[in-house]
């Protein structure tokens, strides 16, 4: 469940979070207070999009799903 909402949140911010332009870093905040609450510290490694101050190349990079996969992974191990 918790990779199907990561997978929403970068859909989110690949399409609508591009919008959210005019106010800087809210969908960086957004995307690292959710995934904090899913995914524990690990979750600031989200916080690296607001690297790109564009919101341009940020989007195509699924931040909050690699996080949930390498999560799966830890927990598989």
């Amino acid at each position: 469940m918790k990779l199907y909402i990561a997978i929403l949140i970068d859909l989110f911010d690949f399409t609508i979070g591009r919008l959210l332009f005019p106010v800087p870093f809210s969908g960086e905040i957004v995307g690292v207070a959710i995934c904090y609450l899913m995914f524990g510290p690990r979750a600031f490694t989200y916080a690296l999009e607001a690297f790109d101050p564009t919101e341009q190349i940020d989007a195509f990079i699924p931040t909050a799903t690699i996080i949930a996969l390498a999560h799966q992974r830890e927990q598989a191990a």
